[in-house]
């Protein structure tokens, strides 16, 4: 899989605008822990990593399924608002 993954620029979740996120380490959507050994970059070559705080383990594919589900999540917040 070939595919460029930028993190999420909002996942709806509280701001964790950390130093680390500036430089493109992962964050774990689970608890926001920043890993500074993993970045973006290297999970969109196709790395994977586990959280050391949580354990969860991330991929390319599972951080754009959670920001997807975060999108729509906020979509269906902001519908409800409308009415």
């Amino acid at each position: 899989m070939t595919s460029s993954f930028l993190p999420p620029v909002n996942l709806r979740l509280p701001p964790a605008e950390t130093t680390h996120e500036l430089l493109g380490f992962a964050t774990c959507p689970s608890c926001r822990a920043t890993d500074a050994t993993m970045t973006y970059d290297a999970l969109g070559k196709g790395s994977d990593w586990q959280c050391a705080r949580c354990g969860q383990k991330w991929s390319v594919t599972r951080l754009a399924t959670v920001a997807a589900y975060a999108a729509w999540v906020s979509g269906q917040t902001d519908l409800g608002r409308s009415t």
